[in-house]
């Protein structure tokens, strides 16, 4: 039975476990929920209509095959349920295992999470891994000279070449991501170029990129030359004239093409250049920061910025 409260000050009410209406709910008890699609009149008690329906969902409830626990009374609800709620967005697929899990899966290797703090040997004490004040910032500011070798450049600043590395091995990882979201996507890609300026044997595939460039190394990109026996003249990618209306779905499999002719080589597109032209723009970028940064703080103290003060002898 249900108990209902009839004001603050009077004790609650126990009442029978029975509804005093018709039972025309709709039965969901794989969610415990009912349903009551039927309109409600003026003059109609609220408390007492909802007290019944809960005490008719408790009574189906209680129909069902029941068995004791530890914690009481427990019930086996259905496994299928009456209505399937809509959502607003599809169920997310499951993402594509990269290879450093394939990797882990193939040995049986288990992650560990890293602790956040490392000590730090140079100042001896314990300092983040990552972030502000971390371990890598002391180390940076104990290697602040760097010794110049026989073989290397006098002229040439080794800070400025260490940051270019730093900027190349980024430049990689970013590829090697894309790769990754190639693979997953279903494309493939080839592990790396053919040299074809050092290799003696260049095989089949170095071979066929040889003709390949070849034929459009003129200046009329191979339109009036000469064919030569038995060469193959579909090695060029078709050219589709015309833009026509794809969908975003159809877009993102054009770009990850894309991506991937560039990365294995199949394009005119050079990866090696095309990273050293990524860094030369980031340098350039780093520069015209650092020069605005500077005329700012000149502006301020009065100096070439707009609005300073020029100084000179009376």
């Amino acid at each position: 039975s249900i108990s209902v409260m009839t004001s603050p000050k009077e004790p609650a009410v126990s009442r029978p476990a029975t509804a005093s209406r018709e039972d025309n709910l709709i039965y969901d008890l794989k969610h415990m929920a009912a349903y009551d699609i039927s309109p409600v009149s003026v003059g109609t008690d609220l408390a007492a209509y909802s007290r019944d329906s809960v005490q008719l969902l408790v009574n189906k409830l209680f129909a069902l095959p029941r068995k004791k626990g530890d914690e009481g009374t427990l019930v086996s609800l259905p496994a299928e349920g009456v209505f399937r709620l809509p959502r607003s967005k599809p169920i997310p697929k499951e993402k594509p295992k990269t290879r450093w899990q394939k990797f882990m899966e193939e040995r049986n290797m288990t992650k560990k999470k890293r602790s956040r703090l490392v000590f730090d040997e140079i100042e001896g004490d314990w300092k983040p891994r990552w972030g502000y004040n971390s371990i890598k910032k002391s180390q940076q500011n104990a290697n602040w000279v760097q010794e110049v070798g026989d073989r290397d450049d006098p002229n040439q600043n080794p800070f400025d070449k260490e940051k270019a590395e730093q900027r190349l091995l980024k430049a990689r990882q970013k590829m090697r991501e894309v790769r990754n979201k190639v693979e997953a996507a279903g494309g493939k890609l080839r592990a790396s170029v053919p040299d074809l300026s050092n290799s003696q044997k260049r095989g089949k595939d170095g071979l066929k990129e040889a003709i390949k460039r070849a034929q459009v190394s003129s200046a009329s990109y191979g339109k009036f030359d000469r064919v030569a026996p038995n060469e193959a003249t579909n090695l060029q990618p078709k050219r589709k004239k015309g833009v026509t209306p794809v969908s975003g779905g159809v877009e993102k499999d054009n770009y990850l093409k894309a991506v991937g002719r560039v990365l294995s080589g199949d394009g005119p597109v050079d990866k090696h250049k095309a990273a050293q032209v990524g860094v030369s723009h980031e340098r350039r970028n780093d520069a015209l920061s650092r020069s605005r940064v500077q005329n700012k703080r000149r502006s301020k103290q009065g100096g070439k910025g707009k609005g300073g003060k020029k100084k000179g002898r009376r």
